[in-house]
């Protein structure tokens, strides 16, 4: 170490000091203070980093143990004993009046249990000792003090998971100490177990009955045995056979096989796992792909919690539930019944998941295991050992990429050509040409990471068992839950695979840990599903034994404040010293980013500055950075024997302290500094961020920075001739009289709001003069767009060789509101699309659009004042959506003008349809109700009908309908309902949908 300081340099900084008044300062320094724990400007601060998670509900509330004196078990003068089940386990109390005196202070509590004679236990114990020791829980009962000590009752010797009361024949129980034997002592204490009630319970599920004839289940039987004689299950089309479902008073046709892998699926008697197709459209509960399977192969109930969690952050979750499942068998002869018992209802993989999540169809990727099992296969016929490191028939890098729902979507182009962009996406990712930053939805990836390391889900983030789902909206990649076997405790924090090296995703999943291991959210997690879990808790206790131990996730949650909050994040070694600047070699001890904010010394006082704005340390990254030192630096270091200031090496270096953070983490921490220097490695961590939507305006001369959040299109008119795009959190303002035409293919991409203000006189005009242009996405804004005296035309969508958009101006989770705005001759599907996003749009116009002029999904919105004039498809076309219209034209629809699909809510007034094939349509769930609705030179006035089997019948109310020169005034399905100034019309088919999409009214549905 090179120490610059001379006797010279501290005069000077002495006499400064005392020029500039050392006491006032040091009186006013010192009040600036801050801890090592999160201590600033006198102020304390608790963090939940550093706070345990406690889940209330897995505690037991002893106060009520007590008030149920029918669960007491013994009570003599020092102890009452209670048995009493918790979250679907039995535990023994101790109740002690407080406070305790003697022994009952530090004796050990003894516990033996002694099983009935026809209970073999393993390792050929003679009773299970269950002796232990824990500080009690003090109480107040009724006015009494108590002391409160519990014992679950499990241990490793017995057979099950849990001990079944019934299996007890009885007990003994105490306290001792060792070499000083017993001071209580409680000797063959026998266990009622009607006190938990475990024999008097009958389970609230629904009933799920398969019945297929005799010999196909001949045939899976055989399959079974082969399987379990093989040691895993090679499955393939062939192995599909007939039969039917009843569930809830229906019947549905099914094709069906066993599925899993390995052979835990098929191990028991009776509960094997099926994969059931149902047939002809139907579907089962919403799900048309579903699989039963015993509940332990996916660890019982947190399977269930895993997906509740996920789907409430807007993650792609499967229904998952639970049914009594019974086999009826049947031949010539007999029908046979076999109750299988409790098993676990699973979702597959198909549109209708994706659509139950709310997204737009696209297709689900995975990698295909078909080598890995196919090797494992010939292991096992050659009677090899399973490898332990797997070979490379058994590796993810050469998996090929599979889609579900495979001929459906080859043959179809739209599909076929999202699979190519999945797929090359995915490919990309693991060959490491993308990050995974650039492939997938941060946003919900990084939740998905932090949520599967909370329930230590590791098993679902396997190569293998990764299931993807291609977003046609955002050209994104998004994680659908699947296999997690939850409910694992965490041995170390786990990543999505590929996801090695890109310190954006890093930093997206650090800042998801910390919220999601917080005890607020893990205690409203649960307390959520608190009803329903305890229910379905009891319902598979019941029979399986196996409650779910919420402790878990209490392990897992404190296990990450651990992990991205460790004792020590940096070391440090000074280099050198001079009267101006400190040198110090750092190292990032931690996994995770730490940006470095200052030097500090021990008791708070603020000494030095990075000579930088930011230094962020990467992952176990070494740097050596300098300090600049506050000219009082030296006051700091008062000697006790002259008074004066004066840094003194090495000692005064122990006072030293590195303020720095985990960046994301709003959690300070201080380090020492040693006094010698560490080993530096100057070595810069660098990485590239080179996708479609890197931002690029400042390559294009119209426009102008006015601010750092703040961009601006002066009046004029520009070529746009390459996809401009805008990042996040700025805003663009586009001036009146502002013309921009596309060209070659370029588009409009913004991360951030729009603001297009124009005047009737000098409106804004985006179009594409030589039609060669794109169109324009807003996509995940902070901030509302707003839209006036706009002309959008001749403009195309969005894309490029690997992604497009079906409008030709898009919004995505984007507010906007539109004002005089008009789209005409339109090259895209829709002229306007908003998807997941709510907007207003008044006094607007649609003219000549290629197919739907308005598309929304997923939205709430108002329009008002419009007119729609020759739709090639639909006038106004919602799903999954919330839409008010009042004042509204539409001309000459090719198709509907006005139609609610997919449970969507239109309500209005002043609707006016002059020509076009169909007025007004609902289907699937959907509600229309409009009041003074005109209707002129249709084919068919209004329609009601369900089209999608997972949706419903649908509803169409009608005040004030006038309809003119309509050749069928309405076509009402079966079960839908249109009521016209408060009466039923009577509905005249149960099939209207083979009436519809060009069969009879309407454009053909491509």
């Amino acid at each position: 170490m090179q120490l610059k300081s001379d006797k010279s340099n501290h005069s000077r900084w002495v006499l400064s000091l005392v020029i500039l008044g050392v006491v006032a300062l040091s009186v006013f320094v010192l009040s600036q203070t801050s801890s090592e724990t999160g201590v600033t400007a006198g102020v304390s601060k608790t963090y939940d980093l550093n706070v345990p998670t406690v889940i209330t509900a897995a505690q037991i509330d002893y106060t009520q143990v007590l008030d149920q004196q029918g669960q007491q078990v013994y009570k003599d003068s020092l102890v009452s004993l209670y048995l009493s089940s918790h979250m679907g386990k039995p535990h023994l109390i101790y109740a002690y009046k407080n406070p305790l005196e003697g022994r009952l202070q530090t004796d050990l509590f003894f516990l033996h249990i002694y099983v009935k004679d026809n209970i073999t236990l393993k390792n050929q114990a003679a009773y299970l000792n269950l002796d232990f020791f824990k500080s009690p829980e003090i109480i107040t009962h009724n006015g009494v003090s108590y002391s409160v000590f519990d014992r679950l009752l499990e241990h490793a010797n017995y057979p099950k998971a849990t001990l079944d009361i019934d299996d007890i024949a009885y007990i003994n129980t105490g306290r001792y100490r060792s070499g000083m034997g017993r001071s209580h002592d409680i000797a063959k204490l026998r266990l009622d177990p009607s006190l938990i009630l475990q024999n008097k319970y009958t389970n609230s599920l629904d009933s799920l009955t398969l019945t297929l004839k005799a010999s196909a289940f001949e045939k899976i039987r055989t399959k079974r045995n082969d399987a379990i004689a093989r040691g895993l299950l090679i499955t393939d089309d062939d192995d599909y056979v007939k039969g039917s479902l009843s569930y809830q008073g229906k019947t549905l046709d099914t094709e069906l096989r066993l599925k899993g892998d390995w052979t835990d699926h098929l191990l028991d008697d009776r509960k094997w796992s099926y994969r059931f197709l149902i047939q002809d459209g139907h579907t089962l509960n919403g799900m048309r792909k579903v699989s039963v399977q015993h509940p332990k192969t996916r660890n019982y109930l947190w399977e269930w919690l895993y997906n509740k969690a996920l789907t409430a952050q807007d993650i792609i979750g499967l229904r998952y539930d639970f049914v009594n499942f019974t086999i009826k068998t049947t031949s010539n002869t007999n029908i046979h019944t076999t109750g299988v018992g409790v098993m676990a209802l699973e979702e597959s993989f198909d549109k209708i998941l994706i659509e139950h999540n709310r997204r737009r169809a696209g297709v689900i990727v995975a990698f295909d295991e078909s080598y890995l099992w196919n090797e494992r296969a010939k292991e096992y016929d050659l009677n090899l050992p399973v490898r332990e490191v797997a070979s490379t028939l058994q590796s993810a890098r050469i998996a090929p990429i599979k889609v579900y729902n495979q001929n459906k979507v080859l043959s179809d182009p739209a599909l076929a050509k999202q699979f190519a962009t999945a797929k090359s996406m995915l490919d990309g990712l693991r060959k490491g040409d993308y990050k995974i930053s650039e492939v997938f939805d941060l946003d919900k990836l990084s939740s998905f990471v932090a949520l599967t390391n909370l329930f230590g889900g590791a098993h679902g983030m396997i190569w293998h068992n990764i299931r993807v789902y291609y977003n046609p909206i955002t050209n994104k990649l998004e994680p659908i839950s699947y296999d997690s076997n939850s409910g694992v405790a965490l041995e170390g924090i786990i990543q999505y695979p590929f996801s090695e090296k890109d310190p954006i995703y890093t930093a997206a999943v650090l800042e998801k840990l910390e919220r999601f291991s917080q005890n607020e959210f893990v205690n409203t997690l649960i307390a959520t599903h608190k009803t329903e879990l305890l229910r379905l808790n009891k319902d598979l206790s019941y029979e399986l034994g196996n409650g779910i131990d919420l402790t878990i996730l209490e392990h897992n949650s404190n296990f990450i404040k651990k992990a991205i909050n460790p004792s020590d994040i940096i070391s440090a070694g000074l280099q050198s010293i001079d009267e101006q600047q400190l040198e110090v070699a750092l190292e990032n001890l931690s996994d995770y980013p730490v940006a470095i904010t200052g030097l500090s010394h021990t008791d708070g006082r603020t000494l030095g500055t990075t000579t930088k704005d930011s230094v962020v340390l990467g992952k176990r990254q070494k740097k050596t950075i300098r300090f600049d030192l506050n000219r009082y630096f030296v006051n700091a270091f008062v000697s006790k024997k002259n008074k004066k200031g004066s840094f003194n090496y090495p000692k005064d270096v122990a006072k030293l302290r590195v303020n720095h953070q985990i960046e994301v983490i709003d959690l300070p921490r201080k380090a020492p500094i040693a006094p010698f220097a560490l080993e530096s490695d100057l070595q810069d961590f660098t990485s590239t961020y080179k996708d479609w939507e890197t931002p690029n305006y400042d390559s294009f001369d119209f426009i102008i920075k006015d601010s750092e959040n703040s961009l601006r299109i002066a009046g004029g008119a520009y070529t746009l001739d390459q996809t401009l795009v805008i990042p996040k959190s700025m805003v663009l303002t586009i001036e009146a009289g502002v013309s921009l035409d596309f060209k070659k293919g370029a588009s409009l991409i913004s991360k951030s709001a729009i603001k297009a203000i124009g005047t009737a006189t000098s409106p804004i005009v985006f179009e594409s003069k030589d039609h060669s242009g794109g169109g324009i996405f807003v996509d995940n804004t902070n901030t509302i767009s707003t839209l006036t005296h706009c002309v959008f035309e001749s403009l195309s969508y969005p894309s490029s060789e690997l992604w497009n958009l079906s409008g030709g101006v898009n919004f995505h989770e984007s507010e906007v509101k539109l004002d005089e705005v008009t789209f005409k001759n339109n090259r895209s599907e829709d002229a306007l699309n908003i998807i997941r996003s709510s907007f207003v749009m008044t006094n607007s116009q649609f003219e000549n659009t290629q197919s739907d002029a308005f598309d929304g999904d997923f939205v709430d919105g108002r329009i008002s004042n419009s007119t729609f004039t020759n739709a090639g498809n639909d006038g106004i076309d919602i799903s999954g959506s919330i839409l008010y219209l009042e004042d509204i034209t539409v001309v000459n629809p090719s198709d509907k003008a006005i139609s609610a699909g997919e449970n969507s809510q239109i309500s209005g007034q002043n609707i006016v349809v002059n020509g076009g094939e169909i007025g007004v349509v609902s289907k699937d769930l959907s509600k229309v109700a409009l009041y003074s609705l005109r209707i002129t030179n249709t084919r068919l006035g209004l329609s009601a009908f369900q089209k999608k089997s997972e949706y419903g019948t649908a509803t169409i109310t009608i005040n004030d309908l006038l309809l003119t020169n309509v050749e069928e005034a309405h076509l009402i399905e079966v079960d839908s309902q249109l009521l016209i100034d408060g009466e039923a019309v009577t509905t005249v088919s149960n099939s209207v949908i083979d009436q519809m999409y060009g069969k009879e009214y309407g454009k053909s549905s491509r």
